[in-house]
């Protein structure tokens, strides 16, 4: 095993006590025949980042190799990885049922910053592969000494040859990988808060509804208000129809036909913003005109969208011609029952 201590910037805001693990495999489809060959384990110390690698010198000795590991992370009170919830762990689960080791593999809790990072940077991302995340989001570019792809081959040389040409290379590109989620989760946490000061309404509109999803609703309310907040652009429009939908289940139409009006107004060329306010107003308020008034408003704003609406718009005119219809008559009938007085003498 190889151990160091790396100099570490403080981190803004500080993750804690986490084990941040990245493994090498040789192979990327998992399965019984697929062996883990190298862990490297951060975990950032007083002094620094400690960062210790784990290496199987030879599948005799994988029981002494996932025994250590274990040891590694028993400090930790949590977990992070890049991708771990469906690649590492699995795979980690099923060589230590192969090496039939007692009991489980245990860790504390688990996150996978490759989830935050889609919830939170995909629109951003033409890719989420670490390397494009580096450079992306942490804003560096690695000059790696092996491509991912030949990391498995490295260690079948090492295993027929004993060739040490690829092997470093292969641990190094280890070790830089685990060294880059200690930096990616402070920075997806910052995020996270909201501390990043360059958000935009896409941005806010990302960590809205992944912390509403997690359940933290007050966040997510935060967030998909601070999206609405920019009166402008298809992400606005979409944040503040989020927030409608969730002022109609609470009831609160009064409310959520104030919010429609307004971003009516702010994002007029959005065709969404029109069509849930014409359907609040005709079936929540119980209102076709006021509908039909703003059916008509939108063919006039948006023409190229005038075909889509005919249907609206035909059943709203029905409507309210029915309603004055029904007006009418019943204002005939009161006419006709009317008492005739006596005439005064």
């Amino acid at each position: 095993m190889r151990q160091d201590v790396l100099a570490l910037p403080a981190l803004d805001p500080d993750p804690g006590n986490v084990a941040y693990v990245d493994t090498e495999t040789t192979g990327l489809t998992g399965g019984a025949g697929t062996y883990v060959f190298a862990v490297a384990v951060a975990r950032p110390i007083d002094c620094g980042l400690r960062v210790a690698q784990l290496f199987l010198p030879e599948p005799g000795m994988e029981s002494a190799f996932l025994h250590a590991l274990q040891e590694e992370l028993e400090p930790a009170n949590g977990l992070a990885t890049f991708n771990g919830g469906s690649f590492d762990l699995p795979v980690l689960r099923t060589r230590w049922v192969m090496a039939r080791m007692p009991g489980e593999l245990t860790h504390a809790s688990h996150v996978d910053l490759l989830t935050l990072v889609r919830a939170l940077y995909k629109h951003r991302l033409e890719s989420c592969t670490l390397r494009f995340v580096e450079q992306r989001v942490l804003g560096y570019e690695r000059d790696d000494p092996l491509p991912s792809a030949l990391v498995p081959d490295a260690y079948f040389d090492f295993l027929r040859a004993g060739s040490l040409d690829f092997l470093e290379a292969a641990l190094e590109h280890n070790r830089l990988d685990v060294i880059s989620l200690v930096h990616l989760h402070s920075r997806l946490l910052r995020r996270l808060s909201g501390g990043d000061l360059d958000m935009n309404a896409e941005d806010w509109l990302a960590l809205g509804r992944h912390r509403w999803r997690r359940g933290a609703r007050a966040d997510g309310w935060r967030a998909l208000r601070n999206a609405t907040a920019f009166a402008k652009g298809e992400a606005a429009a979409t944040a503040g129809l989020l927030l409608t939908r969730r002022l109609l289940r609470r009831g609160s139409i009064a409310a959520a036909d104030q919010l429609l009006q307004w971003l009516e107004a702010s994002v007029s060329d959005d065709m969404r913003v029109s069509l849930a306010r014409a359907r609040l107003l005709e079936w929540r308020r119980r209102d076709p005109g006021g509908a039909l008034s703003v059916v008509e408003d939108a063919r006039r704003r948006m023409p190229e969208h005038a075909g889509g609406l005919e249907g609206r718009r035909a059943r709203l005119l029905r409507k309210v011609d029915l309603r004055s219809g029904s007006r009418r008559k019943v204002l005939r009938t009161v006419q006709l029952e009317a008492p005739i007085l006596d005439p005064i003498r």
